[in-house]
Formats: structure tokens, C-alpha cells, sequence
């Protein structure tokens, strides 16, 4: 008898949460699909699942939060969906789920270990994400060049909510590097042309 996982381990390749392809690490399967488009007048990211199916898009904002649509639903600040803390700790954004089950992401901050807890276990997280990296193997003659991806690893409730998990973590992600990097320099690296994307599309 099949049981479900206990974990998933999600690869982006590349480690961009703009642009980039979501695979099942054990498996290979494509899971989700995440893809910029600019048109000269704004960027759009959106986020369709295995069926192509889309599961939310954002607008991108200069200056106010980016406007998010999650499915069906209507547009939101995704500052009212995703609540960033002030006091005591600035670096640590609240969401709710369909259920009213409480989470949130900690370390949104360049630099910080990004995790996301439950309300209910507050020592495990459901989904930690780790960057890609390079290094050499010196353990090999001569030295070989080794590249681990980036991963999002998902475990417990956070697989009952993996479409918001996802989603979630790639507005955050976005705007974390955009803090490392600066904004101009995130929408000039990250978007993709819209006829370029329409042609890739035909």
C-alpha cells in the first residue's frame, strides 16, 4: 500500500523566484512553473501548477506592496495578505490559511535562515529554503567545480497548504533579494520581455 510522503524536497532551477522551474527532487516532476513578464509599462509574475493552471499572479510595485491575485479571488496588497511584523521581531511575516490555521515565515531578511513555522510548533518548520551554491570537491584530483540547486523542502501542514507555501515564499523571496540587490537592478535581471515570452510560447 502507497503512503504519502512525509517531506518533499522542491528544486528551482534556476534560484530565481521570478523565473524559474519547481521540480520534485526524488522524482523529477515538474511541479510548478514561475514566469516574469514585463511590457515596458510593469512586471507580472505568475505561478501556474503541473496542469498549467494559474494559481496567482502579482503586479509589481516601486513603491507600495505588489498587488496579488490569488486563483479566482480578487486583487490584494500582498502586504494584507502577508503581515510583516514590527515589534519585537521585524523580520518575520504572519498568513493565514483557508482554515484560519496561523503561520509564519522567519528570517525575511537578506542574509537570514528563511523558514516557515505553524502556530501550533514553533521548534519545526514546514518549509525551510536554502540558496544555491557553488564549491569545489577537493576531495577529487584534480578539484571538481560542484553545484548544489536551490531547494525548498516542505513537511507536515506545510504539505496541506503547498500551493500557499509556494506562492508565499516566492513574493517573499522576490522582495528579500530586491533588498540585497536593489530593486532596478531585481526587475531589470529577473523580467522577461513579453514578446519573448509570447514567442517561446508558440
Amino acid at each position: 500500500m502507497s503512503t504519502e510522503p512525509t517531506t518533499l524536497v522542491l528544486v528551482l532551477e534556476p534560484d530565481n523566484p521570478c523565473n524559474t522551474i519547481i521540480t520534485d527532487q526524488e522524482t523529477g516532476d515538474e511541479v510548478y512553473t514561475v514566469r516574469t513578464e514585463h511590457d515596458g509599462a510593469q512586471s507580472v509574475t505568475k505561478i501556474t501548477d503541473a496542469d498549467d493552471a494559474q494559481l496567482a499572479q502579482w503586479v509589481w510595485k516601486d513603491i507600495r506592496s505588489d498587488k496579488v491575485t490569488l486563483g479566482q479571488g480578487q486583487p490584494m496588497s500582498a502586504s494584507a495578505w502577508l503581515r510583516k511584523s514590527i515589534i519585537p521581531f521585524k523580520d518575520t511575516v504572519y498568513f493565514t490559511d483557508l482554515n484560519g490555521r496561523k503561520f509564519k515565515w522567519k528570517g525575511n531578511a537578506p542574509g537570514l535562515s528563511f523558514e516557515l513555522y505553524s502556530e501550533t510548533d514553533k521548534k519545526n518548520p514546514v518549509a525551510r529554503f536554502k540558496k544555491s551554491y557553488r564549491y569545489k570537491d577537493h576531495k577529487q584530483t584534480p578539484p571538481k567545480e560542484v553545484y548544489d540547486p536551490a531547494t525548498l523542502t516542505v513537511t507536515g501542514l506545510g504539505l496541506e497548504i503547498l500551493d500557499t507555501v509556494v506562492i508565499s515564499f516566492c513574493i517573499l523571496e522576490k522582495g528579500r533579494r530586491a533588498r540585497e540587490n536593489g530593486v532596478a537592478t531585481m526587475a531589470a535581471s529577473v523580467a522577461i520581455p513579453h514578446a519573448a515570452v509570447a514567442t517561446s510560447a508558440t
